[in-house]
């Protein structure tokens, strides 16, 4: 066995509440983008997480 050892991140799950108007809105314009509501909300997150630390440097 290799050295290197794949390593898994654990996942976890998050809830966001939004209306039904909102939950609706996501779910038409990720479909127009062909991705998940699940990777889309990750994208995101994580474009956002981006900004945060590069306004706090």
């Amino acid at each position: 066995m290799s050295d290197l050892k794949k390593t898994e991140e654990k996942t976890v799950k998050l809830v966001v509440f939004l209306s039904d108007d909102e939950r609706t809105q996501f779910k038409i314009a990720c479909a127009r983008s062909k991705t998940s509501m699940s990777q889309k909300a990750k994208e995101l997150i994580l474009s956002w997480i981006e900004s945060e630390e590069s306004e706090s440097s």
